[in-house]
């Protein structure tokens, strides 16, 4: 198990590679509490998301709901080189694909920090 590790770990490519393979790239880190004493730090790297991909979101999202519209909409802009590893943490830690939506979201410019003034 250890030698998985290892190797899994060894064979990672580097920030560079993927950016070479897909451009700009986004590192979406977050901390996951499994109990009170202890936490799993997870990373995933991401292309930027097509406004296709946004718009299949948005459909599903109204027809679905919000855990499976977040789920595929990361899915589709994962780089390939972890989305193995972020489909089977997502089955661990559903609420993960809901997070990590939110993020990629803010890339395409859905943010809360939206000024209205009355003039």
């Amino acid at each position: 198990m250890e030698d998985l590790k290892g190797i899994a770990a060894a064979a990672k490519p580097s920030a560079e590679e993927l950016k070479e393979k897909y451009g700009k790239v986004y590192r979406i880190g977050m901390t996951v509490m499994e109990d009170d004493d202890n936490e799993m730090e997870l990373v995933y790297h991401f292309k930027r998301p097509s406004i296709a991909s946004y718009d299949r979101y948005v459909k599903t999202l109204a027809q679905v709901g919000a855990s499976k519209a977040s789920k595929r909409f990361m899915l589709d802009a994962v780089v390939e080189e972890d989305e193995a590893r972020l489909t089977a943490d997502v089955e661990t830690y559903p609420g993960v694909a809901i997070a990590i939506g939110g993020k990629l979201t803010d890339i395409l410019g859905l943010t809360n920090a939206v000024n209205l003034k009355r003039l």
